[in-house]
């Protein structure tokens, strides 16, 4: 009886101890799955300063930190990226002999990572790896029902990132990545996001993630129109529109010798560099104070904005270590797609608007006298016909765009004969004597 009581214990502890140690192996293999994502942010630690050597593609604009992610070179499908190699083949392989890859001369991570890290992202490629591909036709197979929320997402995700999917500004509304991106948006669903308290959710199995994904590719996009007009508040003066650190060091790409390089936050402004008719060394900011030499941004009107993306986060700008995903995509739209010719509405030779000013001023009496007054007042202490006057593109940008942590509002999708004449009508406001 005694040895029948033991035997029952024995399979009783059997039954709570086994799924203990698979949830052990999981939560390696999740850890590893965020590690492959980004191993820097994950660890919260420091990435070398210099590009990884393995990355080869030059053609492609990356941070250097980004050139030590796992990603870049393997894919959010696992199947090699820019040119390399994935890690598909490696799915079912031995753990410690992924590990020991890890520290070969063509990975170098030896320094970066311990032990325990390399073998979390070890069984994350030897047990971690899913057919996303499948998963992501499955998606497809789903038709969601517009406003029905599905229930995993209603109830796990929407706290954080809202029913809508846009609350978080850190990162991409989820509807745009899950339609544009759905590999990696399947993958951090998987695995959770770096140094974040994002769940893993692939406890709960492959079926649960897919009408996850189905619906958030169902979700609003991001608003064009507000993405841009916010770019030209960040183009203006990022660190007052997003409350942020005054920076303290000049800006890197910002010429030493240029008359603003002692005054080291205007230097981190885009405008001080590319000018407010977006020209740089070919405009305005040809000569003059403002002068620094550095060409403007005309040549990416139209351009992918993910290609200014890229820009943004390079070592030439370095703007991914002090603005959010959705500043820089923001900024990125901006770039692409907010920039207007200023000399359509602007003589380049005289500064005067090609507006009306007698149509303008009714304009103004409506839309802007209720906080500038009739007369045009003040504007961080200069009147505000004499500032339309001195720099009437500067006018313009924030006519169209609003002004930086204000509630100006921006005036880019009325017509534009409409800004036109308001501005020829605010330059002809004379300050009282």
């Amino acid at each position: 009886m005694k040895h029948t009581a033991m035997a029952t214990l024995v399979i009783l502890l059997a039954s709570f101890t086994a799924p203990v140690a698979h949830a052990i192996d999981d939560a390696s293999v999740v850890r590893g799955g965020r590690l492959y994502d980004n191993w820097s942010i994950e660890l919260r630690g420091r990435t070398p300063l210099h590009q990884n050597p393995a990355f080869k593609t030059k053609q492609v604009p990356l941070a250097v930190a980004d050139t030590w992610r796992c990603v870049e070179c393997h894919g959010w499908d696992y199947k090699g990226k820019h040119g390399m190699a994935g890690i598909s083949a490696r799915q079912k392989g031995d753990p410690a002999a992924i590990a020991a890859l890890l520290n070969d001369a063509n990975h170098g991570y030896q320094e970066l990572l311990d032990a325990h890290d390399r073998l979390d992202l070890a069984n994350f490629i030897a047990s971690g790896q899913t057919d996303l591909q499948k998963l992501v036709e499955a998606a497809r197979r789903i038709k969601p029902v517009l406003g029905t929320p599905d229930k995993i997402f209603a109830t796990i995700c929407a706290t954080c990132h809202g029913l809508d999917g846009d609350r978080l500004r850190a990162i991409p509304p989820l509807g745009d990545s899950a339609r544009q991106r759905p590999f990696e948006v399947l993958h951090v669903t998987l695995n959770g996001h770096p140094g974040g308290n994002m769940p893993a959710l692939r406890t709960l199995g492959d079926e649960a993630v897919v009408k996850i994904l189905a619906y958030m590719q169902v979700l609003p996009s991001l608003n064009l129109a507000a993405s841009v007009a916010n770019g030209g508040r960040l183009y203006d003066d990022w660190q007052v529109h997003t409350a942020g650190l005054r920076q303290s060091l000049t800006h890197p790409a910002y010429p030493p010798k240029a008359y603003y390089a002692g005054a080291a936050p205007d230097t981190w402004r885009c405008k001080e560099c590319h000018g407010w008719d977006y020209k740089g060394n070919s405009g305005q900011y040809a000569k003059g104070n403002h002068a620094t030499g550095i060409k403007g941004i005309r040549t990416l009107v139209g351009a992918d904005p993910q290609l200014t993306l890229g820009v943004l986060r390079s070592t030439s700008h370095h703007y991914s270590a002090v603005l959010t995903h959705r500043d820089l995509q923001d900024l990125a739209n901006f770039v692409s797609y907010g920039q207007i010719d200023m000399d359509t509405v602007i003589d380049p030779s005289t500064g005067l608007s090609r507006g009306d000013a007698t149509r303008g001023a009714a304009h103004y009496r409506s839309m802007c006298a209720g906080c500038h007054g009739l007369e045009g007042r003040f504007v961080a202490k200069r009147h505000l016909g004499k500032v339309s006057r001195d720099d009437p593109w500067h006018s313009l940008h924030n006519m169209l765009n609003g002004h930086p942590d204000d509630t100006m509002p921006a005036l880019r999708e009325i017509d534009r004969k409409v800004t036109s004449d308001i501005l020829a009508h605010i330059q002809t406001l004379q300050e009282r004597r």
